[in-house]
């Protein structure tokens, strides 16, 4: 629609309407003097039967619980002390992830030399979803041999991120929300009730590991319990709180960061050039005789701007969660009503030709050249892959963490290639996350000796 009406106007959704922009001064309005204006979410069906009716963060209405939430995320549980901290689980399932893919390749090929076939997207999934449910619940929730509970619980949380994304037409369209139309409520009740299940068993697990005055590493569970009260007044019970909180983290740094790593993957193996001159960085700056820890991130410029360069094409969410105008509000000379819900269609603002050139072409270098110095921090209004002002997503610098680490070491362990040297297949599936259609095959051989994996 963005081709045909511009870079700023206006529809009706149902019975809403709706501000869609995606050109860089738009935004820049949007999310500076009107950020406060555009600070709240809309009310939906989504927030009432998927966000605990509402205690979940990111579904909440801008007010005195979401800046109190807001604040006890970024200051005791995303915080750059906080994720120091914890930074050796991230190391460790890192460290698990590619020692098992070696004896993958090891039992696969008898001497390990031999290039193994992997459908990648599991192996991802599973990673980063460890990395989460570890470093809130404890819990690792996943091996390659894993079945059962621990493979529903994957599965129902892509559930989630799927019907999340879809528009319920009770919410659209304005009749009563007892016409279930297509079953979309029903679902997401469905779904809930499979995660409320694990949130509350992790909840009393930790209330018990505290009677008994356990001295195992706190996690995100065991901080909440301490900072928020019980009979929290904030007009959800101290259970509820912790339990929407979490689902919200794992939702959104699970997910969206395996399906990061799964483009930018996809994107190399399209563009050899980029993934041979990464992988020499790799060899210049750390070599081959450690492996690439945290510290070496900030000495790898190219590795980083891969990682730009994929947020660009294939942002986390190609539109962005919808705010709305809590008033009356100008935007580049238009005056937007209170109530209009607003969408920022990142897909065309981080493709637009007077902004990008060559924008749909794949090339790290730009943020090395013409584009250097800028960052996913929601500062630069031209590249907002996370989202800009009160509202950009507060778990932008683990999501990051985590992808380059675990993008260094693959790269820096393994040559990768597709079966019979074929391109891989781009098209985008569906999804408010834009994973990618189809799964991703690659051909793995180990490319540092063999006592660097098995020491793992």
């Amino acid at each position: 629609m963005a081709d045909k009406y511009g870079p700023i106007f206006t529809i009706w959704l149902g019975k809403h309407p709706v501000l869609v922009i995606s050109n860089y001064d738009a935004v820049k309005q949007c999310f500076t003097k009107n950020d406060i204006v555009f600070a709240t979410r809309p009310r939906s069906s989504h927030g009432k039967y998927l966000g605990y009716n509402y205690a979940g963060f990111g579904f909440s209405p801008y007010g005195t619980y979401w800046r109190d939430m807001r604040k006890m995320v970024m200051v005791e549980l995303l915080s750059s002390r906080r994720l120091q901290t914890l930074k050796h689980v991230q190391i460790s399932e890192v460290d698990a992830f590619i020692k098992g893919l070696f004896l993958l390749c090891k039992a696969e090929g008898h001497n390990g030399l031999n290039p193994t076939k992997v459908v990648i997207n599991d192996w991802i999934e599973h990673l980063t979803l460890n990395v989460i449910t570890r470093m809130i619940a404890g819990k690792r929730y996943f091996d390659s041999s894993d079945e059962g509970d621990k493979q529903r619980f994957g599965k129902i949380v892509k559930e989630f991120m799927y019907v999340s994304g879809n528009p319920v037409a009770s919410d659209v369209i304005g009749f009563p929300s007892w016409i279930d139309f297509k079953g979309q409520v029903k679902a997401m009740k469905r779904i809930m009730k499979e995660l409320d299940s694990v949130m509350g068993s992790w909840v009393e697990e930790h209330y018990a590991k505290k009677e008994t005055n356990s001295r195992d590493e706190h996690d995100f569970i065991d901080v909440m319990m301490s900072v928020i009260e019980d009979n929290s007044t904030l007009g959800y019970t101290r259970e509820t709180i912790i339990k929407a909180t979490s689902m919200n983290l794992i939702l959104a740094g699970s997910e969206t960061t395996a399906i990061n790593l799964i483009w930018i993957l996809s994107l190399l193996l399209n563009n050899k050039h980029v993934l041979k001159r990464a992988q020499e960085e790799l060899d210049l700056k750390v070599g081959r005789d450690r492996w690439i820890e945290d510290t070496d991130i900030e000495n790898l410029p190219y590795l980083q701007a891969i990682v730009k360069e994929t947020l660009r094409l294939y942002p986390p969410g190609p539109l962005s969660v919808p705010h709305e105008a809590m008033e009356d509000c100008q935007v580049c000379g238009f005056h937007i009503p209170k109530g209009t819900r607003l969408f920022v269609n990142l897909w065309k603002l981080h493709r637009d030709p007077s902004l990008w050139p060559d924008p749909e072409v794949f090339c790290p270098e730009r943020f090395l050249t013409t584009h250097v110095g800028i960052d996913a921090s929601g500062k630069h209004f031209e590249f907002i892959p996370f989202g800009s002002g009160r509202r950009s997503c507060p778990g932008a610098t683990f999501a990051l963490q985590v992808t380059h680490l675990t993008l260094g070491r693959l790269l820096q362990g393994f040559d990768l290639a597709t079966p019979l040297d074929m391109p891989v297949d781009l098209t985008e599936g569906l999804g408010i996350t834009m994973p990618k259609a189809t799964s991703l095959e690659v051909i793995l051989t180990p490319r540092l000796p063999f006592e660097f994996y098995e020491d793992r």
